[in-house]
């Protein structure tokens, strides 16, 4: 029925496609002239992408894609970052808003062009920098918050697909995102729009208000305010039926020789009637422990319910059969409590709030000369759940680490007791007969034995952000003397980010409750609000980050050629840019214990100021034959130094056809996290495959717990600052053509290479790293790799642990190759007198992206790599989006837009596997494999369709608009993909983040006075 509906829809826009192109008369429209901004009173001064004056003549070369506010509109978006996950050239994806709250960017998102990360896309804000989110994306990339950009007021979003660090210096590596916003606008604009999902969830509250006075050409001057306030409710992974909804992955099985995958529900039972061993859930159960002559801790008894009286609670309680109570851990009970952590906790989406506001003037002071002052304010707030924290584990790294594997509940306690900690195993001292009394936590007491505990409490961990972004922008530009042109802009800003995190351990407030029988582990609901922030103290933080740039342009035309006149132009700026994020969970050298499980212990503080020269030469030699010379120095306080040239040539031997061509130097200078940050972790999420020799010895050392390993394991990757790292170097170019056989309708094609060296990096484990660690007891001898041990298992606890992370600096590896094709169509027909169609169809194909380091090529296009660069998004060969509309009298019009992303190889070379090797990549670990025969589950991710509908019409003569939008009318599904984004999901967020939603409308009104 899928592909019914798929071939239906293509079929139905062809055909018009093709109708219009034969009946249709011409509407004058000149595709290569630079949109005005889309406001009542006319945008005379226009922003030119890619270059540093404001003279049409001087447009770019380069490839730049415009989504204009009526585009937007009339394809349902709302958000700038919308815009931008639809953008084909986003080879990479988007940071989508599902990683709000399992992202190291909590709360923000940005784009990555060309295949590559996002930060090699400079996002740009009127044609100005503003302050980076405070947090780095995957403890590395710092990034801009496209979230904290007024939509509602956006003219147009140009995309440069280009190197363009000749006009922009840093980051300009894969293309330029400007966010252009309306110079004037006049009149009463209110817009209010609900929106809800087919299944009467995700719920979306939109309003916006703008009011403007004033008009430049008549009065000299404009002045409006505007206002945004936007709530989406959070959605759980659970509001979905699927594999993503539940932790039990059993049904998903292969032949019978393969199995079925693991059933990770808390205590679940496997497909083939299995049990692997008690696991842990909000229901606490204890076992007997006493120390034996030589002072070891030994299980006196099975284990029981600590609260037998409450039983399993809302879980389900399940009888083992004798045959899977022996086949689990020693001491395993007759009946245990079953949870489904997914089910029941996790979130795909955060609970999120915007308000934002904007006030700007434009005045013009002659002729010649104008002059504006814009303020913004935007608030963006998060709130995202997760599932408890168990009682047992290890705190962040970052200096020295605790490690609780096992908890033993004391038989005396007093105010005066001592947590202690030794091989792992947490107990509490200094309590006896005379100074405390029995633990009221320990049902053994009385016998003189402790109480070993198993259980996670029953409390949610929380992620709570509050970011504030204030920024401020003016300038003036205009004309003196015997022709020269000038302009002059500045611009602050600054983004407070407030983060709270709630329900994570702290292991000393534990080590206290444990000695001092401070906290009710029988009955958890019965604590005080002090015994609980004992154990789950609230950690607060608040990270900063500031942005100053003042930047200044002089130009003049200084001859004339056949083709016109010969334009020269330089600039000059200061930048000024700092973070200081303190870690949330920093290392603690007097008391190691002093800090949480889980939480990053990710922190930066740096500042830097950036001195900018740079010149841009327009040549247009003859009519037909243009050329450009842009070029740029940049200076950092850090120590690095940069000279980025570009040169840009139009040639038109017909007027029908345009042959376009560019070749730059680019650079992207360490950032302030990888010169600066603390140590921080990021994680992969590997298999183990005990059909590999190199794991046999591991899986036989952990037979008796299974659990421990099946269904997967995050492998943490730690990489700290570097100050001598060097900036790394790019050279690129595109060459393309635009034709255009009649002035409605516009072809563009353009090829692009880019190569980037001195490529900076975390170190990637490799299929050589896993095998030497569980082939070799954990001793890895291959230079420039440092590992360490993961947390142990706690019913074996002298076995050798899971590989725990992967330890380096960030540094400088060899090169990163990306290369592809941009293609374009677009057209404007008058079907009749009443009737116009529109149309629009960019598509992106990625012919290579690979990474070189130390003559390893790690090669992605067409994969799930680089996880390292991606979060395992992966890197799609095609992208395509194609919109068409209908106006009926310019007062009603309908609009279909498709978008396409291709499918992909699930192998991920940078994260063990071998480029389209699937098996190669299953048998090291990096794909999801049958846990009885270690074949692949999975070779190959599906392919991404989605058809999204606008419908408006104008009423009043205009003044009113009735509008609706269906996103995802076919109701598409997302496709399973174990392997994609750490697992985390089962399905790629990044390309399916709409599927997983289904079909969702919206209904709005507009009001323009």
């Amino acid at each position: 029925m899928k592909a019914l509906h798929l071939k239906a829809a293509l079929c139905t826009a062809t055909s018009l496609s093709a109708f219009a192109m034969l009946c249709g008369t011409a509407s004058a429209q000149d595709a290569n002239a630079p949109t005005a901004a889309d406001t009542k009173g006319g945008d005379d001064v226009i922003i030119v992408t890619g270059s540093i004056t404001r003279n049409p003549a001087a447009a770019t070369a380069s490839p730049v894609v415009s989504i204009t506010s009526d585009d937007l509109e009339k394809r349902g978006i709302k958000t700038v970052a919308d815009t931008l996950q639809t953008l084909t050239a986003n080879n990479a994806g988007t940071i989508p808003a599902s990683w709000s709250g399992n992202g190291f960017t909590t709360g923000a998102t940005a784009p990555s062009l060309r295949g590559f990360n996002n930060a090699y896309t400079l996002t740009l804000f009127d044609g100005m920098r503003t302050a980076y989110y405070p947090l780095a994306d995957d403890g590395q990339r710092n990034i801009v918050d496209i979230n904290s950009m007024p939509g509602s007021i956006v003219s147009r979003v140009d995309t440069l697909l280009d190197g363009a660090s000749a006009t922009y210096g840093s980051d300009a590596i894969a293309g330029v995102v400007n966010v252009i916003t309306k110079r004037q606008i006049q009149g009463l604009h209110l817009d209010g729009s609900m929106g809800i999902s087919q299944r009467g969830d995700g719920a979306e509250q939109r309003i916006n208000g703008t009011y403007g006075y004033g008009d430049l050409d008549d009065q000299g001057f404009n002045v409006y305010a505007n206002f945004e306030y936007q709530k989406n409710a959070g959605m759980d992974l659970s509001a979905r039926n699927g594999p993503w909804s539940t932790a039990d992955q059993s049904s998903i099985c292969g032949s019978a020789s393969d199995g079925c995958l693991t059933n990770n529900v808390r205590n679940g039972i496997q497909a083939d009637g299995g049990f692997n061993g008690i696991q842990s859930t909000i229901v606490p159960f204890v076992q007997p422990y006493a120390q034996d002559a030589d002072g070891n801790w030994v299980s006196q008894g099975n284990y029981q319910m600590l609260n037998p009286g409450a039983g399993c609670g809302n879980l389900t309680a399940v009888t083992l059969t004798p045959e899977q109570q022996a086949g689990g851990v020693a001491g395993t009970p007759s009946v245990v409590c079953q949870q489904d952590l997914i089910n029941d906790y996790e979130a795909y989406t955060a609970r999120t709030k915007r308000i934002g506001g904007t006030l700007r003037g434009t005045v013009r002071l002659n002729d010649v000369t104008e002059a504006y002052l814009m303020f913004n304010y935007y608030n963006v707030t998060t709130a995202n759940r997760a599932a408890p924290i168990g009682w047992t584990g290890r705190t962040a790294a970052g200096g020295e680490r605790v490690t609780v594997s096992q908890i033993l509940l004391p038989t005396y306690v007093c105010s005066s007791g001592t947590g202690s900690l030794s091989g792992g195993i947490l107990t509490g001292s200094g309590c006896d007969a005379s100074n405390g009394v029995l633990n009221p936590n320990n049902p053994f007491a009385a016998q003189g034995q402790s109480a070993r505990l198993l259980g996670m409490p029953d409390i949610p961990t929380w992620t709570y952000t509050n970011a504030k972004t204030y920024r401020v922008s003016g300038g003036v530009n205009g004309s003196f003397g015997d022709g020269w042109d000038y302009s002059v802009g500045a611009t602050a800003s600054e983004v407070t980010l407030d983060v709270t995190n709630t329900g994570y351990i702290n292991v000393q407030g534990l080590m206290d409750a444990v000695a001092q029988g401070t906290y009710n582990f029988v009955d958890p609901s019965q604590n005080s609000l002090e015994a609980t922030q004992g154990v789950f103290p609230d950690q607060h933080k608040r990270a900063t980050s500031k942005l100053a740039q003042i930047i200044g342009t002089l130009s003049k035309d200084v001859f004339e050629l056949p083709g016109g006149m010969v334009n020269i132009a330089v600039a000059g700026q200061y930048r000024y840019e700092s973070i200081n994020n303190p870690s949330s969970n920093p290392a603690n050298d007097a008391n190691p214990a002093d800090r949480y499980y889980s939480i990053n212990a990710i922190g930066v503080k740096g500042h830097r100021d950036v001195w900018s020269a740079s010149y841009e030469i327009s040549v247009p030699i003859v009519d037909s034959f243009r050329v450009k010379a842009d070029g740029s120095y940049d200076h950092y306080s850090t120590g690095q130094e940069n000279f980025a040239p570009k040169f840009e040539a139009e040639f038109q031997p017909i007027e029908q056809v345009k042959l376009r061509g560019t070749f730059s130097k680019g650079f992207r200078a360490p950032n302030l996290n990888e010169s600066f940050q603390d140590p921080s972790t990021g994680y992969i999420t590997s298999t183990i495959n005990c059909s590999n020799a190199a794991y046999a010895d591991f899986c036989a050392a952990h037979a008796s717990n299974p659990a421990y390993y099946e269904g997967g394991y995050s492998l943490g990757i730690t990489a700290s600052g570097n100050p001598k790292l060097k900036s790394e170097k790019s050279t690129s170019y595109t060459f393309g053509t635009v034709i255009q056989p009649t002035r409605n309708i516009t072809l563009t094609v353009d090829y692009w290479r880019t190569k980037i060296k001195n490529l900076i990096t975390s170190v990637n484990p490799t299929a050589e790293v896993y095998e030497q660690y569980y082939s070799n007891n954990g001793v890895v001898t291959i230079p420039g790799f440092t590992v360490t041990q993961g947390a142990p298992d706690p019913e074996n606890l002298s076995a050798l642990p899971l590989l725990g992370e992967v330890v380096a600096p960030f540094q400088n590896a060899n090169s990163m190759l990306g290369k592809g094709i941009d293609v374009s169509a677009s057209g404007i027909f008058d079907l009749n007198d009443s009737i116009t169609y529109s149309t629009n169809a960019t598509a992106s194909y990625l012919i290579r992206l690979e990474q070189d380091i130390d003559g390893q090529i790690n090669r992605f296009d067409g994969s799930l790599g680089g996880c390292n660069w991606t979060s395992c998004s992966g890197a799609p060969r095609f992208r395509a989006a194609w919109q068409n509309t209908l106006a009926f009298n310019n007062k009603t019009s309908l609009t279909l837009t498709a978008y396409y992303t291709s499918g992909y190889s699930s192998t991920a070379s940078d994260a063990g596997g071998t480029y389209k090797d699937c098996a190669a990549s299953a048998e090291s670990g990096q794909l999801v494999t049958y846990p009885d025969s270690g074949n692949p589950v999975q070779c190959h991710g599906h392919s991404t369709f989605d058809l999204d509908g606008h419908v408006e019409t104008k009423i009043a003569e205009g003044k009113f608009t009735l509008y609706a939008d269906v996103l995802n009318i076919l109701d598409g599904k997302p496709n399973y993909d174990p392997n994609a984004a750490y697992g985390v999901y089962q399905f790629n967020a990044a390309w399916q983040d709409r599927l997983f939603m289904g079909r969702y409308m919206r209904i709005g009104a507009k009001v323009d006075f």
